[in-house]
């Protein structure tokens, strides 16, 4: 009997050790916060899509809330995120230390930059033809926006001001002419903090264009997930679900807000090397 309870002991062990257990899901935090629901939504389910495609099963710990520009600064050394999107270069990382996922993920939308302006300012806007033109026109940016370097270097008149929550004020105001959004946010943007209210309208001909490729930053502590997720985003990319899903998001915004016929003024992005979007 003893050797018999030895026996089947052995097997149970042997089946323990050939039967891998039930594999744990991988905790991933993910800072989703600084931006339109969209954005939220969409790089969410990006994120979500191309671990699923490396194979890693992942538990997603998503976090909206909205950081001061100390904190994004500090996204992983002190708020301890795994992984976050924004744009490449932004120049709130410059001291953070950071994996580079440099597979973008807007298709290039999120640079092409419409304008909102004061309502009784649109004839202006509508008689600007040239660069120079548009160059005198003074741009509103958020304090701490890679958007600041950029217009600065494409010597644009630049004012750096206030936050998100107070910008349009700010326009009102008539301290700064123009700010320029991202075509795939400036809908929502327009009517989430009631513009129309405001006597302010999105001129309706004009567009400034430059690489702004939107791309993930990983916690330089947890370089699997950074390798995992560049080889899904790999996957994904090349067999067509990221612009499907892309295209299910803001596909409809390239007619609706005649993004082709627009005249359209061109700004090279200091912040990176190289146009990958």
């Amino acid at each position: 009997m003893k050797n018999l309870f030895c026996l089947t002991h052995h097997y149970l062990l042997c089946l323990t050790l050939l039967v891998p257990l039930t594999a744990q899901a991988h905790q991933v935090s993910f800072w989703n916060g600084n931006k339109t629901p969209s954005r939220q939504l969409y790089e969410q389910q990006v994120l979500q899509a191309a671990l699923s495609a490396a194979g890693v099963k992942t538990s997603i710990d998503i976090d909206e809330r909205n950081l001061s520009i100390s904190e994004e600064a500090s996204v992983f050394s002190k708020q301890l995120f795994d992984v976050f999107a924004t744009v490449q270069g932004n120049p709130k990382l410059n001291t953070e230390n950071k994996i580079l996922i440099a597979k973008p993920i807007m298709q290039g939308l999120l640079g092409q930059r419409l304008l909102i302006i004061r309502k009784t300012d649109s004839a202006r806007f509508d008689a600007i033809k040239q660069t120079d033109e548009m160059k005198k026109m003074r741009s509103g940016i958020p304090t701490g926006w890679a958007d600041v370097t950029l217009f600065k270097a494409n010597q644009y008149n630049t004012v750096e001001i206030g936050n998100f929550e107070t910008i349009f004020h700010y326009l009102v105001n008539n301290d700064f002419d123009y700010l320029a959004l991202g075509a795939n946010e400036i809908e929502q943007v327009y009517q989430q903090a009631d513009l129309e209210k405001l006597d302010l309208t999105i001129a309706p001909t004009l567009m400034l264009r430059y690489n702004f490729p939107v791309v993930f930053y990983v916690n330089p502590n947890n370089p699997e997930l950074a390798k995992h997720l560049n080889t899904g985003l790999e996957l994904i990319i090349k067999n067509g679900s990221l612009k499907a899903m892309f295209d299910q998001h803001f596909g409809h915004l390239y007619s609706r807000l005649h993004l082709a016929d627009r005249i359209s003024f061109e700004l090279k992005n200091p912040l990176i090397k190289s146009k990958i979007n």
